[in-house]
């Protein structure tokens, strides 16, 4: 998976490592894929001690990202970024490259 993480989301991402207690060497953030009962598919952004088996390791800014392989499939290209109006971290589909 190709993935940009936008300044203002590696700064949330960085200090919610920091408070959430997550070890930096070994620990990083978890981008998990689900279907919605809609028929939707939705990443969910989450604190990870270790990846998980099968999981895809992307190292950016200083932190480390878990990738299921749904999320990979589902969007080879993403963009981590800070949805302002309610200051919460979304991952979108990027421009392919």
């Amino acid at each position: 998976m190709t993935i940009r993480v936008t300044d203002e989301a590696l700064e949330v991402l960085r200090r919610s490592l920091e408070l959430g207690g997550v070890d930096a060497a070994s620990g990083g953030i978890r981008l998990r894929g689900a279907r919605e009962l809609g028929g939707g598919y939705r990443v969910h952004v989450e604190l990870a001690a270790a990846p998980s088996e099968g999981e895809e390791v992307v190292e950016t800014g200083g932190i480390r990202i878990f990738v299921d392989p749904s999320v990979s499939e589902a969007m080879p290209t993403g963009v981590v970024a800070l949805e302002p109006e309610h200051e919460t971290v979304v991952v979108r589909p990027g421009e392919p490259g």
